[in-house]
């Protein structure tokens, strides 16, 4: 269960819908069905607001875990609440630093060289943010991913049918970003753009990471 199932359990719970959730936050539409489709988590200015309006603990609705098994309408008078716990710090890196990031283990030599992005807590400490690079996941209908996003990639996330990951190409050389599918014995990447044709997924290609998230970024 992610932020985005959380959101909608509360919601039906408290027979809330989304026109409700933008009245009670302050969030445009746009923004309030990101979050139902799980294509952007709400921003920090939005933690209050939202958790007042689905009475619940922010520790749980972003992070999945609770410090105080009660929850609470009102996260202000909430000892338990913490946003250094539901958020943290990860690093925008480059396409070329992507492929071998997992296995750097001098990242903190880098913080004052590289830009730093709020993620979910949850994340893996290996986790970094990373540009969109050129339109081949912008679609003509539903998700659509451009070059004014940033995505979240996951690098300890196991990669299943669906995913949007990032990988590496050797034929290319490039790092990628698309939807992975395995269908019938084959697996590819999928681009969302129909101009672009899929990726067959060999032994010279490798899954990087899973995108956890899109992120706006203007």
């Amino acid at each position: 269960m992610d932020i985005s199932d959380r959101i909608r359990q509360k919601m039906t719970e408290h027979h809330l819908r989304a026109v409700d959730l933008t009245k009670m936050t302050g969030a445009t539409k746009g923004s309030v069905s990101q979050w139902l489709n799980g294509i952007s988590s709400p921003g920090g200015k939005y933690i209050i607001p939202l958790t007042k309006a689905l009475q619940c603990d922010a520790n749980w609705l972003f992070g999945g875990v609770s410090a105080n098994p009660q929850t609470t309408s009102n996260p202000q008078q909430d000892t338990s609440f913490n946003p250094c716990f539901i958020s943290k710090q990860v690093p925008i890196i480059s396409h070329e630093q992507a492929e071998t990031w997992r296995d750097f283990t001098d990242k903190a030599s880098l913080k004052e060289q590289l830009e730093w992005e709020y993620a979910p807590a949850a994340i893996s400490h290996h986790a970094f943010w990373l540009k969109v690079i050129g339109d081949s996941m912008v679609s003509p209908v539903g998700h659509s991913i451009s070059e004014s996003h940033i995505i979240l990639v996951d690098p300890c996330m196991q990669a299943q049918n669906g995913d949007l990951v990032v990988a590496k190409v050797d034929a290319t050389k490039e790092v990628t970003f698309k939807k992975l599918i395995i269908d019938a014995g084959q697996t590819y990447l999928k681009p969302l753009n129909p101009n672009y044709r899929p990726i067959e997924v060999t032994d010279k290609c490798r899954v990087i990471g899973v995108v956890r998230e899109a992120r706006l970024k203007l």
